[in-house]
Parts: structure tokens; C-alpha cells; sequence
């Protein structure tokens, strides 16, 4: 009866340690305040995009999919945010057809590039995965650092906590 006892206690600590893991937190706290992770890419019109063009300028780093409800959810204020000047989005298509991507951008007429990341390095750099979740949004402050991440839909006061912590005198 012991060793059962002990197989199932051992089965059950593993069971929870996968779940632990599959459910922690979009990337790493440690990460925050150091430089934020430098990319290459195309914009979904096969323009280049680096991280480094936007250096001396807040940005917000989105990761998101059309086929994603609260991505679509949020979109508008996002474009809120660039349209005022207060931030330069990014949004980095995640796990997405281009054509989808593309077609839901010009449909809410976004002013910012859309980002293919066709084998998840910009995702993986920034510790973005399926679980928790899409989207998450990264504040990246104008001396390039990491300073704010949000996972899950924003909210109009989420948005304004990531916009204060990336502009002069923030939070």
C-alpha cells in the first residue's frame, strides 16, 4: 500500500510540475529593465523592420493574431496609441497566416507594421508562447530597454501603464 501511496504521490507532483510550467508567465521577470532583445524582419509588405530603426522612441511590441478574439478586441487601442503619437506600435504577427494578418490590419486600418516572425525567434526572444496566452504587449522604453509586459487583452488603463512606463517621467 506504501509504494502505491509513493507512485501516486510521484505521479501527481509531476502532473503538477508540467502544469506549472506550461502555465508560468509569459517571459521572465529577470529580463525586465535590461536591453531589450534585438530583431531583423519584414513587415507583412516585405518591407525590412529592425528593433533598432525605432531606437529614441517608446514602442509597444505586440504580439497578436487575427484569429485571436481579445487581439481583435484591443486593436483599436492600439491604433489610438499610434495615431496620438504616444507610442510606436509593433505588431508581431504570432502563429498567423499573412494574408489573415494583412487582411485584418487594412480592415481596421492600422498605421503600423504588421511583423512576420516565420520560425518564432522574435516570440521565443521574448518569451511568447501559447500558453498563457495572446496578446501580450511589451513596453520597450526610447533607450531600448524592457521596462512593462502585459499578457492578455488591454484595457484602456493597461494601455496607459505601458505607454507612462516607456515616456519621460514615467511611473
Amino acid at each position: 500500500m506504501t509504494r502505491r501511496r509513493l507512485a501516486v504521490g510521484g505521479a501527481v507532483v509531476a502532473v503538477l510540475a508540467v502544469a506549472v510550467l506550461a502555465l508560468r508567465p509569459v517571459g521572465d521577470d529577470k529580463v525586465l529593465g535590461q536591453r531589450a532583445p534585438g530583431f531583423a524582419t519584414f513587415d507583412l509588405q516585405g518591407r525590412p523592420v529592425r528593433l533598432a530603426d525605432f531606437e529614441g522612441r517608446p514602442v509597444l511590441l505586440n504580439f497578436w493574431a487575427s484569429w485571436c478574439v481579445p487581439c481583435r478586441r484591443e486593436f483599436p487601442l492600439l491604433k489610438q496609441v499610434e495615431e496620438a503619437g504616444r507610442a510606436d506600435v509593433l505588431g508581431v504577427v504570432f502563429q498567423d497566416s499573412r494574408s489573415a494578418a494583412a487582411d485584418f490590419m487594412a480592415d481596421q486600418g492600422a498605421t503600423w507594421p504588421g511583423l512576420v516572425d516565420p520560425d518564432g525567434d522574435i516570440a521565443d526572444a521574448y518569451g511568447v508562447r501559447l500558453r498563457p496566452g495572446l496578446p501580450v504587449t511589451l513596453a520597450i522604453s526610447p533607450d531600448g530597454r524592457l521596462v512593462s509586459r502585459h499578457v492578455g487583452e488591454l484595457r484602456a488603463d493597461d494601455l496607459d501603464t505601458l505607454v507612462a512606463a516607456v515616456t519621460v517621467g514615467g511611473p
